[in-house]
């Protein structure tokens, strides 16, 4: 668990993993350079239960506050922690159980419940929320890979040998977790997820997660359209076609673009003139689904599901299912869509 400046929230989570149901663990936290009362928690901590081991470093940042605890670790499993989350008392006996059984998975989550002291919980969260609560087999995770980090980051519990598998974390500027979680099934990683909330996470204005650019939009479609590449996913394919060409759709385009990936154009529901274009790129606008004739031109290319609404999605989705393209082949959702939300505690 990496801490910087953490005091006012600590405490509590200290709480939760010390009343765990599974007591053989050791808690390793990484100290990242706090000025804070973090430090003085932390000795407290580690006084009252020897399981607590502290490590002091300066305040190098996450990627590497994360890969000092790993070094430490000595247990055959790995679970993740922050510090202003919550979890619950079954947690750490309930993954481990999973993993146990389901020996085949190499890294696995839970599902999650948001929370807030103050506002309005964000509409962003719920839906994101909403989504990865529903994804729990490896299949449904897999399917999702490209659409955003299906695993919440601290519902972590791997392997310790997958983590040495991938050498732990790495410094890119995209999200550490969605980052282990594409190198983890690049070398054929197995995941999972327990069907229940185990873990509530908190969601305040100023999280790490809402001020650093390598979480935003542009960041994750650095990592898409880098391991997308990496995976093989454009070998012999003309190029991408991109449907949706809202802010997910154009920001698609210049994560490619950049990568001298040729961009085909994009479709949408916009009618225009003949030989419309998007930043010069060629647009097609449908009033409602393309026909058949139109996508057979596009069978040699890697067609982006970038539509924003959901339902919009979903029938572009079955339209070219029913058309023979098959899903993460011929057309991978670089954008999430979500069931109805399940409950947020505010």
């Amino acid at each position: 668990m990496p801490v910087r400046n953490d005091a006012s929230f600590l405490g509590k989570c200290l709480d939760d993993i010390a009343n765990q149901s599974f007591e053989n663990y050791e808690l390793l936290v990484v100290d990242d350079g706090s000025s804070d009362g973090t430090p003085q928690l932390l000795k407290k901590a580690k006084r009252r239960d020897p399981r607590v081991r502290i490590i002091q470093t300066s305040a190098n940042g996450i990627v590497s506050a994360l890969n000092s605890g790993l070094s430490e670790c000595r247990g055959e499993y790995i679970a993740r922690m922050d510090a202003d989350d919550r979890m619950e008392k079954t947690r750490l006996e309930k993954q481990l159980r999973y993993m146990q059984k389901n020996p085949e998975l190499d890294l696995i989550g839970c599902r999650v419940e948001g929370f807030t002291d103050s506002g309005t919980f964000p509409e962003s969260g719920v839906q994101y929320q909403s989504w990865s609560n529903s994804l729990i087999s490896h299949e449904q995770i897999v399917r999702d890979l490209f659409a955003e980090s299906p695993i919440v980051h601290p519902s972590f519990f791997a392997t310790k040998e997958l983590f040495d598998k991938i050498d732990g974390y790495s410094e890119n500027p995209w999200a550490e977790d969605y980052d282990v979680i594409l190198r983890a099934f690049g070398k054929g990683a197995k995941f999972g997820k327990y069907p229940e909330i185990l873990v509530r996470k908190y969601h305040a204005s100023g999280r790490l997660s809402r001020r650093e650019a390598m979480y935003k939009r542009p960041a994750m479609f650095e990592a898409k359209a880098h391991f997308l590449l990496k995976f093989g996913r454009l070998k012999n394919r003309r190029g991408v076609l991109i449907v949706g060409s809202g802010p997910t759709g154009r920001q698609a385009a210049q994560s490619f673009e950049k990568r001298n990936v040729k961009l085909l154009g994009f479709v949408d529901n916009r009618q225009g003139p003949p030989g419309r274009k998007i930043k010069n790129w060629p647009a097609w606008g449908f009033p409602d689904l393309p026909p058949t004739e139109f996508l057979e031109q596009f069978r040699d290319s890697l067609i982006l599901l970038a539509i924003g609404d959901a339902t919009g999605q979903r029938a572009f989705s079955e339209l070219l299912k029913k058309n023979g393209f098959v899903e993460n082949h011929d057309f991978i959702r670089v954008i999430y869509n979500w069931p109805p939300a399940s409950r947020c505690s505010r």
